[in-house]
């Protein structure tokens, strides 16, 4: 069986989903007779390289642009499925050709842009808009990561549920286990700062955070550390965050490099990460992974990532926050229970068991 990847989408500046689709397609195509991955991600290609069966061919490099992605999936890319005989085409990113006679199997990470769209950059909603829904009724089946974002896609989209795989991400627990020294350059203490990682953007629900903060730094003394870029409709955000005057103090780090996250979590005194809406919410199995506390929104996707093994306050609510905060502050053994609860929860989810799963749903839909 031959199944062709399409990886056009993993581009920086990367995103959640972007690292998401790196790891499964470099954990799923080397279980494939034949795969072709169609992709400009050096990383991915390096992860590949090994398997004989496996083979990289970069679409052109107008792709990098959204635009240049759009137009080449939609034109080009059934038509490069016919010529190589792929039997199964795996589209990782809400969308695929909408006229292709290649069997396509889709992950739909979130309907966000749909439900919500004041959440999401106007360009991204005009997208998912016009590609998602046709992308996932005409696909063969689709992959979703939590059991909320399969029931929102059925009610929304009109997708049959038998269509619906529900296959929770991955982590690579080992990567963020292994002990590394917190840089110098953030200037925080370990066990002294509460750690956000993930964009500045308004899905995040960082306003809560900042709401919280003050009586956090009050009852705890603990630092913040925000660790992300910049993001769409980041800037009032972002005012509020340099004009801080409150107790504590604010460490807005921006885009932190892949290689500093683990030691970032290791050293946290807990991790906070309080979404507003969420396909999964990656961060929270990365910290557990790390053996760092989580205290997570109530969002039915973030619940499901957490497996109870966080501790969980209702979205938007600041008050809440602040106090399993500073619960955690005021039991040491409750901290470290929660540390192990969250080391077994990710230790559950590995990048393999998401490509065994996915492996056998493209089995399953080819021709």
């Amino acid at each position: 069986m031959h199944v062709v990847f399409d990886g056009s989408v993993v581009r920086p500046p990367f995103s959640g989903v972007h690292l998401s689709v790196r790891a499964e397609l470099a954990a799923t195509a080397p279980l494939m007779e034949k795969a072709t991955i169609l992709a400009l991600d050096e990383a991915l290609g390096r992860a590949v390289r090994t398997h004989p069966h496996c083979v990289l061919r970069p679409p052109p490099s107008w792709t990098r642009s959204v635009a240049g992605r759009i137009l080449w999936q939609q034109f080009s890319l059934s038509r490069i499925c016919h010529s190589l005989g792929a039997d199964v085409l795996h589209a990782p990113a809400y969308t695929a050709p909408l006229f292709s006679s290649t069997p396509c199997v889709l992950n739909v990470h979130d309907i966000i842009a749909l439900e919500h769209p004041r959440l999401c950059a106007p360009m991204n909603v005009a997208h998912m808009r016009l590609f998602l829904p046709r992308s996932a009724r005409r696909a063969a089946a689709c992959i979703v990561s939590t059991n909320h974002v399969a029931e929102r896609l059925c009610a929304v989209v009109g997708i049959p549920r038998e269509r619906v795989h529900v296959v929770p991400l991955g982590v690579d627990a080992a990567r963020f286990q292994r002990e590394s020294a917190i840089p110098g350059e953030v200037g925080v203490t370990p066990r002294r700062y509460l750690l956000f990682t993930g964009n500045l953007e308004p899905k995040k629900g960082l306003d809560t955070l900042l709401d919280a903060y003050p009586r956090i730094a009050r009852c705890t003394s603990l630092e913040l550390v925000l660790a992300g870029r910049a993001a769409w409709r980041s800037h009032r955000l972002r005012r509020r965050i340099a004009t801080y005057d409150g107790p504590g103090r604010i460490h807005a780090l921006g885009r932190v490099p892949g290689a500093q996250l683990p030691a970032l979590y290791q050293h946290a005194f807990a991790f906070a990460f309080p979404s507003v809406c969420e396909g999964f919410g990656m961060p929270v199995l990365e910290a557990m992974a790390a053996g760092c506390p989580v205290v997570h929104s109530d969002h039915p996707a973030v619940l499901e990532a957490a497996g109870g093994a966080g501790v969980s306050f209702p979205v938007g609510d600041a008050d809440a926050l602040a106090r399993a905060v500073c619960a955690l502050h005021d039991s040491p053994t409750g901290r470290e229970e929660l540390a192990e609860s969250g080391r077994q929860q990710a230790m559950e989810h590995t990048w393999g068991r998401w490509a065994i799963h996915a492996a056998e749903i493209l089995r399953a839909n080819s021709r």
